[in-house]
């Protein structure tokens, strides 16, 4: 208890909302953990080949700025 109370000051908010906080977001995790344990049983259940075959009707396109990675040698 006197930790929360600690790092609840700390933060600088309550102590139910620092606890309403970590529900939250235990929550999420939680929420999280079922659906890439449903996405690995989906995967279990695919093949390579017909993953293949989907990725192939993909059309190409360029990465998003965003999603590239920087070059350390430029």
């Amino acid at each position: 208890m006197i930790k929360t109370k600690q790092v609840a000051i700390e933060l600088g908010s309550a102590e139910e909302s620092l606890y309403l906080e970590l529900i939250h977001e235990g929550l999420l995790a939680r929420e999280q953990w079922l659906y890439m344990e449903k996405l690995k049983n989906l995967s279990s259940s695919v093949s390579q080949d017909e993953i293949l075959a989907l990725l192939d009707k993909a059309p190409d396109s360029e990465a998003l700025a965003a999603d590239k990675m920087p070059n350390p040698l430029s």
